[in-house]
């Protein structure tokens, strides 16, 4: 098995790949966006005969733990033609991106499985997970009146990133976004319209990005950093009722939407979503925010690494 970094000049082959695996037909647009990304990964093949049988992408992030930024791999793009399967590759090719994050100091890897249990044998577990809502148009939290505004229409960038980093950084697993990722994966489908909910000071406190169609309020996002903000959103979501059947929305596993609610038998699924594994223990710990650094207790850690079968 030869294991090579793709570059540039194997994008085509790489593409067809992906298209194959992942049952899509991407067009010349999106083929363009996908090149123009395509330097920005570490990406590895296993070529046998001069030919590309499999490939994974190396995805640079960063994610909070603890309200601490720590440098991750995300693993994507993990694609075999099917005449190649059965051989190892992908799990050769996972025990490289391991190497490879770990000479690149991340020290965390997150992916998006197929199959639980297939990346459970490598050493990924269940990290992530979120709730998915549908609530009835009578069953919306109750109107309040908040001292804040509601504005609609693009507010910039600017504003939506102030907010989220205020918010995702009190979230274990959320994600650090630079602006290529709200460009490219944030604000795209689903985000047509926008919310910010502004406080009496005319700060940015909250926003949403949404879009209303076919009687149903459909929420990609909402992020709110206070109570106030909370409700003016929800109240912003109600006045919708006219126009509207249902809200769909999917938030943290922790959120309590049904407790703000007078009535509240409605639709709710615990979906996993990320898988996580440490790549390496001894740079994860090192960064790890520990409650408190001048404790006279002591931990002592000892560690196996036990070699996993790759079949």
């Amino acid at each position: 098995m030869e294991i090579q970094k793709l570059t540039v000049d194997d994008f085509e082959p790489a593409m067809a790949l992906s298209e194959y695996a992942f049952q899509v037909v991407m067009s010349e647009e999106q083929k363009e966006k996908r090149r123009s990304q395509f330097s920005s990964q570490d990406i590895w093949g296993v070529y046998e005969d001069g030919q590309l049988g499999a490939k994974l992408h190396i995805i640079p992030f960063q994610t909070y733990i603890h309200g601490r930024s720590f440098e991750m791999g995300g693993i994507a793009g993990v694609a075999t033609w099917p005449e190649y399967r059965r051989k190892g590759w992908v799990a050769g090719l996972l025990k490289h991106a391991l190497e490879e994050m770990n000479r690149n100091k991340q020290s965390i890897s997150f992916l998006h499985p197929f199959s639980f249990g297939f990346y459970r044998k490598y050493g990924w577990e269940t990290y992530v997970e979120f709730k998915r809502y549908k609530v009835p148009t009578a069953h919306l939290p109750l109107k309040k009146a908040t001292p804040g505004t509601i504005r609609r229409g693009d507010p910039g960038l600017s504003i939506l990133k102030e907010v989220y980093s205020a918010y995702a950084e009190r979230y274990n697993g959320t994600l650090v976004r630079d602006d290529a990722r709200w460009e490219n994966s944030v604000l795209v489908n689903g985000t047509s319209q926008k919310a910010v909910y502004y406080d009496e000071a005319d700060a940015a406190q909250g926003y949403l990005l949404y879009e209303v169609k076919e009687n149903k309020f459909t929420i990609k996002e909402i992020i709110y950093l206070n109570e106030e903000a909370r409700q003016g959103l929800w109240t912003f979501i109600a006045n919708h009722d006219s126009m509207i059947q249902e809200v769909t929305l999917q938030a943290p596993a922790s959120d309590t939407l049904a407790f703000q609610l007078d009535n509240p038998r409605i639709q709710q699924e615990i979906v996993p979503y990320f898988m996580a594994r440490i790549v390496s223990v001894e740079q994860f710990i090192s960064q790890y925010p520990f409650a408190s650094q001048d404790s006279p207790v002591q931990i002592v850690l000892q560690v196996e690494d036990a070699p996993r079968s790759m079949e």
